[in-house]
């Protein structure tokens, strides 16, 4: 049976969607909060003994320059990898939120591979579109990640690194930079950081606004904020948030100063340190690919985040279920359009 609750009462799912290996920070009620302004829904499935055996957070999209909406599961549901039976009560119970509030579909990029035929076949069977990655993948989570096992010693977490980024963290070390963890007052330092890379790189950088939100929402047992110093001087900045035995590498921001120090590295390395010590033995650099296109890798970004080792996974990517094939068509439809004027005009 399939219960729709308030963000409140899945806080009562807290212990279930942490220590589940599905369990991710965005299917959690702390990431709802802070969603605050993206209206949205919990489903959770139970057994007989009113037992969970899955979950599902939903917020509430709407589509630019039209009146349609959509639901959007960030790497949800929470569910057995063999426990079909819960994933369809979830996905039906969707299927009747959807058509009471008028959403034309259902939207999710789980947190499952490519070769998971079980789940696969489960989508299929309620008519999902899988594998639509190019069309608006702005709103989706990356498709490649690489992770890492560091339920290691140093010595061995060093080893397992390639020769390039052994090197680059033990020269790190010995230039006398240094990493601490930071609080809720660096944010602003960090950003300053963040904003400069993104200038450099060319993509967006979220604002100060952003990551105080964040921080409050999530609580600073879960985000946090690591500053690289050289002589007393911020120099490299990353957010890491932890969510149960995992963590997950979100943010990372760098000035030109004191390039020489590979601050990078040495932030990798006490990041992974640190997740050790907080019994977090899965560490996930997260994405390889840019903001722009988030199915085309960026080769030097996969080159620094290879060169730590770990698996990539490769995720099944978009999984879209179609509620209204009328109203897809039409959204489908303008951004063809769309996409065939910034061709032809050169815009982005």
């Amino acid at each position: 049976m399939v219960k729709r609750i308030t963000i409140e009462e899945l806080k009562k799912y807290s212990d279930f969607i942490s220590a589940h290996h599905s369990g991710h920070f965005m299917q959690s009620p702390e990431w709802a909060v802070f969603k605050k302004k993206q209206k949205s829904f919990a489903l959770v499935s139970i057994d007989e003994a009113d037992n969970p055996r899955g979950t599902m957070l939903l917020f509430l999209q709407e589509v630019r320059r039209t009146k349609k909406k959509f639901l959007y599961s960030p790497r949800g549901p929470v569910c057995s990898r063999t426990d079909t039976a819960a994933l369809s009560e979830l996905l039906d119970a969707a299927a009747e939120l959807a058509k009471e509030i008028g959403a034309y579909k259902l939207t999710l990029d789980p947190d499952i591979t490519e070769g998971d035929t079980v789940w696969l076949d489960c989508f299929k069977s309620h008519n999902s579109r899988i594998g639509d990655n190019a069309r608006d993948n702005a709103i989706l989570q990356p498709f490649a990640v690489y992770r890492i096992d560091v339920a290691k010693s140093d010595d061995e977490l060093m080893a397992s690194y390639h020769s390039k980024a052994r090197y680059s963290v033990r020269t790190s070390i010995k230039s006398g930079a240094i990493c601490r963890l930071g609080s809720r007052e660096d944010i602003p330092c960090f950003c300053a950081m963040l904003s400069e890379t993104a200038k450099r790189d060319g993509f967006t950088a979220r604002g100060e606004d952003y990551f105080y939100e964040m921080y409050d929402a999530l609580g600073p047992d879960a985000v946090k904020l690591f500053i690289v110093e050289y002589e007393g001087t911020p120099i490299a900045g990353s957010v890491l948030i932890k969510y149960a035995s995992k963590t997950w590498h979100m943010y990372a921001g760098s000035n030109d100063e004191h390039k020489e120090t590979l601050p990078n590295f040495l932030m990798q390395w006490e990041m992974m340190r640190w997740s050790r010590d907080n019994g977090c033995p899965s560490y996930d650099m997260r994405g390889i690919a840019g903001e722009g296109d988030k199915l085309k890798p960026i080769e030097g970004l996969v080159r620094f985040k290879k060169r730590f080792g770990g698996e990539l996974c490769s995720f099944i990517g978009r999984i879209d279920i179609i509620y209204n094939s009328a109203a897809d068509f039409y959204v489908n439809s303008l951004k063809g359009a769309a996409a065939f004027v910034r061709r032809i005009t050169g815009r982005k």
